[in-house]
């Protein structure tokens, strides 16, 4: 979410012109409220009025919520806190030492808003998108407002905002603004006031949907007795709109295009994707040939109708907009230009969030709709116009100083808080450059009570609340919206970023409940899903290849964790049959892998000295270590996290259990805990691995994950058989064999199916056999090939030059592989078995690349 602060100082500054609302001093609270232990300040409470009663619209809500019992209410917290982790829903915080993945904050306690007062904000939101859709077109356009005077044109082309590209280039419908958010504070007075315009990609509506569906189930009979307004039919008729853009009718394509799983809404990109049942996609995903956007698919390029944009315009053509870009899509705004594909928003929306052009809104509302403007904006002065800069440097005490474009970053000036020395520097600054400066009125924020610390608190908030254009051209609003909160009672900076929280926006129908036989009311945890549009079911071929190394990562990281288990096992319990001989070819493994140095390979006895336990422990948890198992984890995770909106929630959530399980512990671990966390790793990793058979569809996806799966496994059983020296087993004495052959069975998860089959002691021959040409044994190498074998057949043709050549070709290498383990020699002579292993570890991998030939790399499109 792109949060840019908005600061506020406390009511007792004196009002500048250009604020309406008359400051309104809270009393001290009691009564209802000081029985809650809830305390407030000399501003507006959502909550209570100044004598301290509850306000009429809480009345229901905190008659259905109880006593607020602390461990009752701790309980509703941690059901709330398990919801939204079994949903995987996070937050990215950039620069965050914690990580940038980090848990939803949603405070139990709903901002309620009653019905006649939403009314009001309905009205006053739905003309100021109208009013902001009218100014993008009329400045993209004929520019009639610059030409007549009303608008300055230091406004339009002083801003980096504004896109010389597109202008002239005509919108369906004349809808520039196909979805707007409104930053809302209230005034002392009670009245909404608008801080900020999101115009470019807003964000949040996801996060207010995902707030609803936890707090619907945390809290089922407040909301069903608030009789709250449900949001589905909002994302409905967003839905409709989008389709309603495509230049195709038949079957269009709705493309949700998003900068990728670094960018700190990434949750919401892949959950808004999942809800409207359209295909999320990055730049590197669509390719532009002949004026037109395809996707790249297995089977070929397909083109693209319509592309919801989540990527500031900035970065999404590199060839008109910004070069340095490798985001977006050379040649979009060609595409447009040639009416092919229709961007919502509309390339160049984003100028309305300058805060340049503020000031100006309330004469342009006249001119261009003949009425007042009903939603006023905090007071804003741009420094580029005489009179205002004059009035700003005066008053720039009581002032807060901001960049007038979005595009230049610094962070605001506190006027009181400087110095009387850096006051003169940002005056000679303003007047240098007035242009890139405006400022702003302090105005403080309303609190609504959070639940912390066993109580509830005050605390400052914001409310961001969503619209989306109608075919028609008019604008529809969420009953609702995504109310964030400050970290602090007396911190009125609210932003995602700092820390701050968010709250579900309940907007109070007012309508009793007419639950009947024929019509049921529906329940507030099951709000229905959009309906499905039939859409094609080619898998973009970023998101295939992403599969296909989720697999290879998560079958690379089972095998570690089973070699690591057996060699800590020896190390740390003498009672193992063999321990001693069988530890020498597992530390002879793990060199061959590169998880410990070749030299310590020579330790013969238990124990092994500190150096060998120190590298076996930092080949477990060192980050830094490229074969460490959590180096092998943490590519599981990022791999799956870039195709999330591919997983199922169990999946996701098995993975980012996995993800935790394997991070470094606090303090060091003892070796039994040591091998506790290497069974709980397992356990997960086997989850993984059950919910790909079990619950994925038999689709091309599950397919280039299975495949990566089988492919990752065959050149594991190779390169185990070839690190532990199987050929040379001959030359050994008899128990050297029985340690290494017994190695080979417990790293293969044989040891059982062995006993069963072969009722004598641990013999070449058989274990080979049943490690390499059993195709019935699900960790057999000839298993892996029969299984690739099939899946190659099934691959689509894909975009190659010469359709079937991959596929024939993969096929030859697999059969030729599987002819070589059935050749008894294969089996019976060391020699003949070192040059299979040395020729499979050669050819398989080629089985890899004829696949990113074929089907992740494109360079021609589906025949018409």
């Amino acid at each position: 979410m792109s949060d840019r602060d908005s600061p506020f100082l406390d009511p007792s500054t004196p009002a500048l012109p250009g604020l309406r609302p008359v400051p309104f001093l809270q009393g001290s609270l009691f009564g209802e409220a000081d029985a809650m232990g809830y305390g407030g300040g000399q501003v507006y409470d959502e909550m209570v009025t100044g004598q301290g009663r509850l306000r009429p619209h809480w009345q229901t809500f905190m008659g259905t919520l109880g006593p607020l019992d602390p461990e009752l209410m701790a309980e509703r917290w941690e059901e709330a806190r398990r919801l939204l982790h079994q949903n995987g829903v996070t937050y990215n915080i950039y620069g965050d030492p914690k990580g940038m993945e980090r848990p939803w904050p949603l405070d139990m306690v709903p901002l309620l808003i009653p019905a006649h007062e939403w009314k009001a904000v309905e009205s006053g939101l739905i003309q100021r998108a109208t009013l902001l859709n009218a100014v993008l077109a009329d400045i993209y356009g004929p520019q009639t407002l610059t030409r007549s005077g009303r608008l300055s044109p230091a406004v339009i082309h002083a801003d980096p905002g504004f896109r010389r590209a597109v202008h002239g280039i005509p919108v369906p419908n004349d809808i520039h603004l196909h979805f707007y958010a409104a930053d809302l504070a209230r005034a002392p007075d009670g009245r909404w006031w608008v801080l900020s315009d999101r115009t470019q990609a807003p964000s949040g509506s996801g996060y207010a949907l995902e707030n609803r569906a936890v707090l619907a189930k945390v809290l089922p009979d407040s909301f069903r007795h608030c009789q709250v307004e449900h949001l589905s039919p909002f994302f409905e008729a967003y839905k409709e709109t989008l389709l309603s853009l495509s230049p195709r009718r038949d079957q269009p394509r709705i493309v949700l295009l998003t900068p990728g799983p670094y960018n700190e809404t990434y949750f919401e990109h892949v959950y808004l994707a999942r809800y409207l049942g359209i295909t999320l996609v990055e730049g590197g995903d669509l390719t532009v040939r002949d004026r037109q956007v395809y996707l790249k698919t297995l089977s070929g390029l397909e083109p693209v109708d319509v592309i919801l944009r989540r990527l500031d315009a900035d970065f999404a053509d590199p060839l008109e907009l910004r070069a340095d870009s490798s985001l977006g899509v050379a040649g979009l705004i060609e595409a447009v230009r040639a009416g092919n594909v229709v961007v919502a928003n509309a390339l160049g929306s984003g100028f309305m969030e300058s805060m340049a052009v503020k000031p100006s809104l309330p004469m342009l509302c006249r001119h261009l709709l003949g009425e007042e403007l009903k939603m006023p904006g905090v007071a804003v002065w741009w420094c580029g116009n005489d009179d205002e800069r004059a009035y700003v440097i005066e008053h720039l005490d009581g002032l807060v100083v901001k960049p007038a474009f979005p595009s230049l970053s610094f962070e605001p000036i506190f006027g009181a808080d400087l110095s009387a020395a850096e006051r003169a520097s940002l005056v000679e600054r303003i007047r240098a450059r007035p242009w890139c400066y405006v400022a702003q009125e302090r105005l403080a924020l309303s609190t609504a009570p959070v639940w912390q610390g066993g109580r509830l608190q005050p605390r400052p908030l914001v409310l961001r609340v969503f619209l989306c254009a109608r075919p028609d051209g008019s604008y529809t609003v969420m009953p609702g919206g995504l109310t964030r909160v400050s970290t602090e009672s007396g911190k009125l900076v609210v932003s995602m970023q700092r820390g701050g929280g968010s709250k579900d926006t309940w907007i109070l129908s007012g309508r009793r409940a007419e639950a009947t036989l024929a019509t049921p009311r529906p329940q507030p945890a099951q709000e229905p899903q959009p309906a499905p549009r039939a859409a094609s079911a080619d898998l973009p071929s970023r998101v295939a290849d992403s599969l296909y190394w989720l697999g290879r990562y998560a079958e690379r990281s089972e095998g570690t964790v089973r070699l690591l288990r057996s060699t800590h096992s020896r190390l740390t319990d003498g009672n193992v049959p063999g321990a001693s001989l069988q530890l020498r070819p597992l530390l002879h493994l793990m060199a061959w892998e590169g998880m410990i140095p070749w030299d310590l390979t020579r330790v013969t006895a238990l124990g092994g000295g500190r150096a060998l336990r120190t590298a076996l422990y930092g080949s477990v948890v060192d980050p830094d270590h490229p074969n460490s198992l959590r180096a092998q984890v943490q590519r599981v995770h990022r791999t799956a996290y870039s195709v999330r909106d591919r997983l199922s929630l169990d999946m996701w959530r098995v993975v980012t259990m996995l993800e935790r399980q394997s991070q470094p512990p606090a303090h060091k671990l003892d070796a039994a805990a040591m091998l506790l966390r290497l069974d709980d790793l397992m356990t997960s990793l086997a989850a993984i691995a059950g919910l790909e058979q079990e619950s994925m569809t038999r689709g091309q996806g599950w397919r280039f994950l299975d495949i990566g799966r089988r492919m990752e496994r065959a050149l594991h059983i190779i390169s185990v058989m070839r690190g532990i020296q199987v050929h040379a087993l001959e030359r050994q004495d008899e128990p050297v064999q029985v340690a290494t052959l017994s190695v080979l069975l417990e790293l293969g998860e044989s040891v059982m199916t062995y006993r069963s089959r072969y009722l004598t002691s641990v013999r070449r021959r058989p274990v080979l056999e049943l490690l390499l040409a059993d195709d019935s044994n699900p960790r057999a190498l000839d298993f892996q090939l029969a299984a690739l074998e099939r899946h190659v057949a099934a691959l689509p043709s894909g975009s190659q030059a010469v359709p079937g050549d991959t596929a024939a070709s993969a096929r030859s290498i697999l059969g030729a592989a599987r002819a070589s383990l059935r050749a008894p020699e294969a089996l019976d002579s060391g020699a003949a078995l070192h040059t299979l292993l040395d020729s499979l570890a050669l050819s398989l991998p080629e089985i890899s690349n004829l696949l990113t030939h074929a089907y992740f790399s494109h360079a021609f499109a589906r025949p018409a």
